[in-house]
């Protein structure tokens, strides 16, 4: 049997083709990520679901991000998830796990900054400059490192007009800084992700919660907490991370790496930080809708809270000696004069 030409040049053309689709297949690298992020979440919607398109598009299709259809392990572990390859991309708390990234901490001290435009992108470039070099994070390469609203403080007992409103409130803590300063304050911390809160607010296990404004309706919180008291310079910040595992990072063909840099760091903090104080904007807009306006912490009693918090400084100040800073104090002295700087 005799195959004519014309019909050897289309099978020849049809396996070129199949071996050119079969090689960029082979090409693209998955990249699992282990989302925790509820639907609806300024973070997920505005920021970290564009970011994910982003990257297959500015890698031309070699870079494909999969989102998994629950957290893999626990909120606090999502570090040692990464780092473990139990998933490839996280965003992770450090400050949900106590004396492992204590340099970091200079980021979430007491009165640095309340404005997340601000101080997120320049979170990340604060860290790149200044805190990088102590590795911290080895095993997981940081893609970005911001902050997002500082934590106001919102409860379902009373409003908070003086330190002493404080005593005896269960308040949910997120990080080491916020549990000193309330226990500092003589309320109750009780140290528990941000995913937990709904269920330990509505079954009365606490009175109330540290969190970012915009987070509160975003959990469904709204209407489990009427007092919402804001701190001028915010009591803490929390700092997070998008993580890649740095084995799987460094598999990537290095324009990649450069691409997705690119659309990472302070872009992706800056991005972070916009969304976030437009979703506080819009969460006190509906508390007074709701007839639950946020009071804003009197001036004197701010003086007083100020002289009560200042432990925390100088506690961090000799953590971060032993992790080898040689001067702590003038490396948050230059944070926020950067923040300052900025504003």
């Amino acid at each position: 049997m005799r195959i004519s030409i014309p019909k050897i040049t289309t099978l020849i053309a049809f396996a070129g083709a199949f071996a050119a689709s079969t090689a960029a297949l082979a090409q693209t690298t998955v990249i699992k990520y282990s989302n925790w992020l509820p639907p609806g979440q300024a973070m997920r919607m505005e920021v970290v679901e564009p970011w994910i398109a982003e990257v297959e598009k500015v890698t031309e299709g070699r870079v494909k991000i999969e989102t998994a259809p629950k957290v893999v392990g626990s909120v606090p572990a999502q570090f040692d998830v990464a780092r473990d390859g139990q998933a490839d991309l996280v965003i992770f708390i450090p400050g949900y796990t106590s004396n492992r990234f204590d340099v970091l901490e200079v980021l979430q001290m007491p009165f640095v900054s309340d404005a997340p435009e601000v101080f997120a992108p320049l979170a990340d470039r604060f860290y790149r400059k200044h805190l990088a070099s102590y590795n911290e994070f080895k095993g997981v390469h940081p893609l970005s490192v911001y902050v997002v609203s500082p934590g106001q403080v919102f409860n379902s007992k009373r409003p908070l007009r003086s330190v002493a409103d404080f005593k005896g409130l269960k308040i949910r803590s997120p990080q080491a800084s916020a549990t000193q300063a309330l226990t500092l304050l003589g309320a109750v911390p009780i140290s528990k992700p941000v995913s937990e809160t709904y269920e330990l607010l509505s079954s009365g296990v606490i009175d109330g919660t540290f969190m970012p404004p915009e987070s509160i309706p975003a959990f469904k919180l709204t209407d489990l907490v009427p007092y919402a008291t804001i701190v001028p310079g915010a009591i803490y910040n929390t700092v997070l991370v998008l993580g890649i595992n740095e084995g799987k990072w460094n598999s990537l063909r290095a324009e990649d790496r450069e691409a997705i840099t690119r659309i990472s760091g302070d872009v992706f903090a800056g991005n972070i930080g916009r969304a976030y104080a437009k979703g506080d904007k819009a969460a006190f807009e509906l508390m007074r809708s709701a007839g639950k306006p946020a009071e804003v912490f009197p001036a004197p009693a701010l003086a007083e809270l100020k002289k009560v918090l200042l432990p925390i400084e100088r506690d961090w100040i000799e953590k971060a000696k032993k992790k080898g800073v040689a001067d702590p104090q003038k490396l948050l002295d230059q944070l926020r004069a950067d923040i300052a700087a900025a504003k």
